[in-house]
């Protein structure tokens, strides 16, 4: 049984922003691939859990990076299980470059749902047994609330149309990334590099929705920024983050100093 799931890829054009930088987002989909793909060679994917009513929702992600592959670069991730929180069922990843240096980590949590009820499922009823590294970590953090005061402003309002919706009829939550950096200017994106961002997905959005977008700098640590996305709809919080922001010439310092072999 394969525990463990390893991919090599190289970055393409559409893969990295105008800094030659790979995207937040083209990472989030990166791990999005390589989760379903190991989840279906151990029968509990997509196709499976269609089968059963059931389907898998990204609930909270922290990720880290050391440093960004550029356009051609070479990289692996690699993935696994890594037992259960709560009613969270935990996955890893670190992706590394061609010298077999560790730029990104990951942590998830994700939720299993009732297609009928939108309600969560025991993982008991998975179709297939869970296989689970309980003792290897990318990252140790565990899914927890935000505590932030609520002194924030709108940054924009967001549509929600036929480019959001994936195959399961929400917002991806690769395009929820999206919204979150475009919060900021062409010259933060130069200037600034992120370091840690962690993300909880509260609530879906789906086609014709609105999304309000708050942004907060003011939090209690230097450059880390909430923010959050509320659904006009029915104004329950669709998202927060937390996002921690190094000037790109400290940044650079740091990853020449931080990869580890």
């Amino acid at each position: 049984m394969q525990t463990f799931l390893e991919e090599t890829h190289i970055v393409r054009t559409y893969d990295v922003d105008f800094n030659n930088r790979l995207k937040v987002s083209s990472t989030f989909n990166y791990m999005q691939d390589i989760a379903a793909a190991h989840a279906d060679s151990l029968n509990f994917g997509y196709k499976d859990l269609k089968d059963k009513g059931l389907f898998w929702v990204l609930s909270w992600v922290k990720i880290q990076f050391d440093d960004y592959p550029k356009f051609e670069d070479k990289f692996t991730i690699k993935t696994w299980a890594k037992g259960k929180y709560k009613l969270y069922a935990l996955r890893d990843f670190i992706l590394s470059n061609e010298k077999q240096e560790i730029f990104c980590k990951a942590t998830t949590a994700w939720l299993l749902i009732n297609a009928a009820t939108k309600r969560i499922s025991d993982l008991k009823n998975l179709p297939a047994y869970r296989p689970s590294e309980e003792n290897e970590h990318a990252l140790r953090d565990l899914p927890s609330k935000f505590s932030i005061e609520n002194k924030k402003e709108t940054v924009f309002s967001k549509h929600v149309g036929y480019s959001s919706i994936d195959i399961n009829q929400h917002v991806n939550n690769e395009k929820y990334i999206e919204f979150i950096l475009d919060c900021y200017t062409e010259n933060h994106h130069i200037q600034n590099q992120i370091k840690n961002m962690t993300v909880s997905f509260l609530s879906e959005t789906k086609y014709d929705d609105w999304l309000e977008i708050y942004l907060n700098k003011n939090t209690l640590k230097k450059n880390v920024h909430f923010i959050e996305g509320i659904n006009q709809k029915n104004q329950k919080p669709v998202f927060q983050s937390l996002i921690e922001w190094y000037s790109s010439k400290i940044f650079n310092s740091l990853s020449r100093n931080s990869l580890i072999i």
